[in-house]
């Protein structure tokens, strides 16, 4: 077997494994993130009405961020709250509460990682209907993190 051909039986196995590496963590992903700071600008952008963002966001909430990933239909929405959340989060069923790390939810231990300070909601339910997701409130500091 002559030299170039050795070469040629080594390099097209790496080039090929490193093109495959590339298409696959350089493929754009469908990937959506939103930012507004108060509910009447993402109510304007149509965000709630095309269900980027859930139906059940209060009036107050601020500082709202989402990210959704359109792929695999998954994301977070993270808001801070006023007085108008505080009847939804009681007439929510509760569950033992979890912080964001144990949910498998990262960067957001800081806020979401005292269980003292949290509450759970694991079933959402909106006019007595099951809505997709679950949600953790800060109540501390009138945070909350949705999870789709």
């Amino acid at each position: 077997m002559s030299r170039a051909r050795k070469y040629l039986l080594i390099i097209v196995p790496g080039v090929c494994t490193v093109l495959a590496f590339a298409v696959i963590f350089l493929w754009p992903r469908d990937v959506v993130e939103l930012k507004f700071a108060t509910y009447h600008l993402a109510v304007e952008s149509g965000a709630v009405e095309k269900e980027w963002l859930p139906s059940f966001l209060p009036k107050s909430a601020k500082d709202i961020y989402s990210t959704s990933n359109l792929d695999s239909n998954t994301g977070l929405v993270s808001f801070s709250f006023g007085a108008d959340f505080d009847q939804f989060i009681v007439t929510q069923q509760t569950a033992q509460p979890t912080t964001a790390s144990s949910l498998g939810i990262r960067g957001h231990g800081e806020i979401f990682g005292d269980v003292h300070e949290l509450t759970y909601i694991p079933k959402i339910s909106v006019a007595g209907e099951a809505y997709p997701g679950a949600l953790l409130v800060n109540r501390k500091r009138r945070v909350a993190l949705y999870v789709k």
